[in-house]
Order: structure tokens, then sequence, then C-alpha cells
């Protein structure tokens, strides 16, 4: 049985079929936070009580929420007419970060479009990729793009994967866990909006 994560190419076997990968991302994203509510439900039986169980629980439940509304933002649909408040997205990333090591800081104060707000979501989610041990993410919008700064003791950097940001390709050997790089590739060359990186070992700067 191949993993879920296993590569997945369209009938024509050029380019990854995005809408398989999807499906893994989602599932692979989803299953910590689910697993752990498992894991604070049984601590609950056993102990018949609350306490730091029910916290687990609410904290998970929290996190869980939070990325699937990002990946409603991130990966769904993006009508012209629909927009989303710079209060809500940043609702959003504090709770789907605070469990974690890194810490988003979004300084734009206007309502974007979906559309805007999906380019700034799936750069976010390939930063992802490069911050495992967490960092500190600064999100800028200036009159023309998105400017994301990202300072980390330590960043992962696939330079083949984030070149093909900057070409605006999709890699052909893209994973499941890597589907939000070939979206932003496809979708800023459709939109014009050209993606620009920049990192060496502790920083990273995107431009979209």
């Amino acid at each position: 049985m191949k993993d879920m994560n296993d590569i997945a190419m369209d009938q024509t076997g050029n380019e990854p079929d995005l809408l398989a990968l999807l499906g893994s991302r989602l599932c692979h994203d989803l299953i910590s936070p689910i697993g752990a509510i498992g894991n604070g439900l049984e601590l609950l039986e056993l102990s018949g009580g609350g306490g730091e169980e029910m916290a687990l629980i609410r904290a998970s439940v929290d996190a869980a929420v939070a990325r699937i509304k990002f990946f409603r933002v991130a990966f769904g649909s993006a009508t012209d007419a629909a927009a989303m408040s710079a209060r809500d997205i940043r609702a959003t990333l504090d709770a789907m970060y605070r469990e974690t090591r890194s810490r988003v800081i979004w300084r734009d104060e206007e309502t974007r479009s979906r559309a805007e707000m999906r380019l700034a979501c799936l750069a976010l989610n390939c930063i992802e990729v490069a911050t495992p041990w967490g960092a500190e993410i600064e999100v800028v919008r200036n009159e023309a793009a998105w400017v994301i700064h990202v300072d980390a003791k330590r960043l992962k950097i696939d330079e083949l994967l984030w070149q093909s940001l900057g070409r605006g390709d999709l890699p052909r050997d893209l994973k499941g866990s890597e589907v939000q790089f070939g979206i932003l590739a496809d979708i800023s060359r459709k939109l014009r909006r050209p993606v620009s990186v920049s990192a060496d070992e502790r920083h990273l700067s995107l431009i979209v």
C-alpha cells in the first residue's frame, strides 16, 4: 500500500494532481490535533474528572478549528465578492499557532479579498515547511504585494522546492506535504504576482 504522501500525478503524467495532494495534506495536518482530542478524552474517562485533561481537549479543539478555517482560506474557493477582516485572520492565526513554537505577527489592518488572503495563507503554509523548530513570522502588505519576513534560530530549506516558487512552475516530485507550494506557484502565475524568495540559515523573506 502506498503512503498517503506518495506523489500523485495527473492522467497525462506531466503535473502533480493537486486535488489528490490536497486531500493528503488535509489529512496529514488534521490528524495530530484530532489525535490529541482522543488522548484527552481517554485521560478524562480514566480519571473521572476535568482539570488538565479538559484543558488539553480545549487546546486541541481550538487548534483544529483554527486550522480548518485557515485551510478554507488557503485551499478553498476565493470569489471576488468574498472578503476577510484583519481581526478574523489574526484570531485564526493566533489560535492555530498558540500551541506551536512559531508566532505570526499580522501587521496589516485592512479587510482584504479572499483572493488576497489566499495568497498570504498559502505563503504562510509554505513557510511552515521551513520552520519545524519554530520562528517569528511577520506579515506586511505594501501597495503591491504581501511581504513576509521570517526570523528563526535555524531553517529547513529545500532549495529546489523554493526555487520552484520563483519560477512559477510545479516540481514533478511534489509531495502531499508540499502541495501548497504547487498551488501558490500556480495561482501567482495566473494572477501575474511573481513570488520572490530570499533565505539564509536563519532568515527568510517572501514577497507575493
